[in-house]
């Protein structure tokens, strides 16, 4: 599990030709360090209440992480599976489809998560200490780099997805995913123009 992984090892692994751990993953960690961060940040701004609600993010996202690194496993393993008669055929199709639905959970919940990490680093923001500015920046730049991988994984998945109902929902997750990378941004252009003063 990447959550029990050294850095150098997830890394390693991240770096490898396997299919696993992936873009999906890296959302989820991505948005766990901006949490972090927030949690840092907020207890130098006298806001514990905020840094043990971002600590809890750091839990959740860790499981997104371990969650979609198992559910792409499942896709590709699914892909894998043989096709050379039609009965052959007709199982791989549906064992694709029961592993993508899945599979869209774990960058959906990335797209959540991120969206809570967004409303805590508001309201760190609208408290912070000046000292902690960038490190408020830096974890805005985390989400988002967070919710990028989260949309690009799911459009990746919509390609494959025969389900219309879970398609409209994970196309409704893509559309909130640009909006709060719009809302980041707009966050991390409001600590920029503090910092310059």
């Amino acid at each position: 599990m990447i959550r029990d992984e050294s850095i150098e090892s997830y890394l390693g692994r991240l770096a490898s030709g396997e299919p696993t751990p992936g873009g999906g993953a890296t959302g989820a960690l991505a948005v766990a360090e901006g949490a972090g961060l927030l949690a840092m940040a907020a207890r130098f701004s006298a806001a514990e209440e905020d840094a043990r609600s971002s600590e809890g993010l750091i839990a959740a996202c860790l499981g997104l992480a371990d969650g979609d690194e198992r559910g792409f496993g499942a896709v590709a393993e699914a892909f894998g599976l043989p096709r050379d008669t039609p009965e052959a055929r007709s199982r791989r199709s549906a064992a694709i489809q029961a592993a993508l639905s899945e599979a869209v959970r774990p960058p959906r919940g990335i797209v959540h998560a991120a969206e809570r990490a967004l409303d805590l680093a508001e309201h760190v923001l609208d408290a912070a200490n000046p000292n902690v500015l960038s490190d408020v920046g830096a974890a805005l730049g985390c989400i988002r780099g967070g919710l990028t991988a989260a949309a690009v994984t799911l459009e990746t998945n919509l390609g494959p997805l025969r389900d219309e109902g879970l398609e409209g929902i994970v196309r409704t997750d893509v559309d909130r995913a640009d909006r709060l990378v719009a809302r980041a941004d707009a966050l991390l252009g409001r600590v920029r123009a503090a910092v310059t003063g």
